[in-house]
C-alpha cells in the first residue's frame, strides 16, 4: 500500500470517529422526533396532597371494616397485603385504652377509626393514622403521617415526620415540630415555637392573635396621577420613600428598602436584600436574592421569595382568599399574627416566634 493510500485511510478513519458522536444530533435536526414537551409523571409534580390521596387508595380495602367497627363499636384487627398490621377502632376513645405500658411507648400498627379519634400522650406511632372524623392527639406524641377527614389537632410538643392532611382545620399547639408536608382544605393554625417546612391551605395563620383583615386595593384604585408603568434596573441600593406611590417593576442590584406606608403597583426585587417597613402594600411579587424583612401590617399580593432568611412581622398578610400566593425561603421566621393564603415553604426550616 502506497503512503498516499495509507494517509487517505487514516484521514477517513479519523473523520469517521469524529463524526460518530454527532450522528444522533444530525438525525434529530433532520427528523425532529424529540420536539414534543416532556411527559410529567403527576406523582412527582409537586402536588402537596399526593401522599393523602395515595394513603386513601392504600386503605381502600379497610372500608368494610371501618363501617362495621363504626356500627358495632368493636375493635377489629388484621393484616394488609404488604404485611402491615392494622387496628380498626369502632370508637375513637378506645385508643386511649391501648395497652401502652409507659411513657415513650411505641405503637407499631396502622390505626384507623371510622369515627372521631383521640390518642394518648407520650407515644410514638410508627405507622400512618387514619381518622374518618375529628383527630385529637395527645401532647409529646411522635407521628409518621396522619389523614383526617375532618379537623386535626396536635397536642403541644408533638412531631410529625412525613405529612398530615386535614379535610377540616389543622391546628398545632405550641412547640410542635412539623417535618415534611402539612395541608388542609380549610385552614392551618400554628402556635408559638412551632417549626415547619411546607404548609398549604386556603388560609394559614400563626399564633392565637387574629390577623387583621387588610383590604388590598384593586386595579381600579390605582392613582390616575401616576404615569405609565416604569421598568427600572438600578445599580446599587434603592429606596422607595415612605408614603410614596411607585408604579412599575424594579430590580435593584443592591439593597431595596420600601419606606413605611408606601404603595407599590408592580413587582420589585433586591439583589443584596429587601427591607419592607410597616404598612406597605405591594400589588405584585416581592423577591430578594439575599435576606428579606417584611414589617408589621403589610399586604403583599404576589409571590414572596427570598434566597436566604425571611422575617415576617405581625399583622402582615401575603395573598388573598381569592388570589392565593406562594411564600418561599430556605429559613423563615414568622411572628404571631401573620396570615398567608396559599403555600408557605421553608426549604430548610421555618419557625413561629413571639417577637422578632
Amino acid at each position: 500500500m502506497s503512503s498516499f493510500v495509507a494517509l487517505a485511510v487514516l484521514v477517513l478513519a479519523a473523520g469517521g470517529l469524529f463524526m460518530l458522536p454527532l450522528i444522533p444530533a444530525v438525525l434529530e435536526l433532520h427528523s425532529k422526533t424529540d420536539a414534543r414537551p416532556l411527559s410529567v409523571i403527576q406523582q412527582h409534580a409537586g402536588e402537596i396532597r399526593y401522599f393523602a390521596d395515595s394513603f386513601r387508595s392504600y386503605i381502600h380495602d379497610l372500608e368494610p371494616s371501618l363501617r362495621e367497627a363504626a356500627s358495632t363499636g368493636e375493635t377489629l384487627t388484621g393484616t394488609l397485603p404488604d404485611a402491615t398490621q392494622y387496628l380498626v377502632l369502632g370508637c375513637g376513645e378506645q385508643a386511649l385504652r391501648l395497652p401502652l405500658r409507659g411513657r415513650d411507648e411505641l405503637c407499631p400498627v396502622l390505626i384507623a377509626a371510622g369515627t372521631d379519634l383521640s390518642l394518648p400522650p407520650d407515644t410514638t406511632f410508627s405507622k400512618d393514622i387514619y381518622a374518618n372524623g375529628r383527630f385529637l392527639g395527645g401532647s409529646k406524641n411522635r407521628y409518621r403521617a396522619i389523614l383526617g377527614e375532618k379537623a386535626v389537632h396536635l397536642g403541644a410538643e408533638s412531631s410529625v415526620m412525613r405529612w398530615v392532611h386535614a379535610v377540616g382545620e389543622f391546628t398545632a399547639d405550641p412547640a410542635c415540630q412539623l417535618h415534611g408536608r402539612i395541608s388542609s382544605d380549610c385552614g392551618i393554625q400554628l402556635h408559638r415555637d412551632c417549626t415547619f417546612q411546607r404548609l398549604n391551605a386556603p388560609r394559614i395563620e400563626f399564633g392565637r392573635e387574629a390577623t387583621p383583615e387588610l383590604r388590598l386595593p384593586d386595579d381600579s384604585q390605582k392613582p390616575s396621577s401616576v404615569g405609565s408603568p416604569q421598568r427600572l434596573l438600578h445599580d446599587g441600593d434603592f429606596e422607595i420613600a415612605p408614603g410614596e406611590v411607585f408604579c412599575g417593576n424594579l430590580v435593584a442590584r443592591g439593597t431595596l428598602r420600601v419606606g413605611s406606608g408606601a404603595r407599590v403597583w408592580g413587582s420589585v426585587k433586591g439583589d443584596q436584600g429587601v427591607v419592607v417597613e410597616s404598612g406597605v402594600m405591594v400589588k405584585g411579587s416581592l423577591v430578594s436574592a439575599g435576606m428579606m424583612r417584611i414589617g408589621a401590617n403589610c399586604a403583599i399580593h404576589g409571590p414572596v421569595i427570598a434566597e436566604r432568611l425571611m422575617l415576617l412581622e405581625r399583622g402582615t398578610r401575603c395573598g388573598t382568599a381569592e388570589a392565593p400566593t406562594t411564600v418561599s425561603a430556605p429559613w423563615i421566621e414568622v411572628e404571631e399574627g401573620v396570615a398567608v393564603f396559599g403555600t408557605l415553604w421553608a426549604r430548610e426550616r421555618g419557625q413561629v416566634v413571639a417577637k422578632l
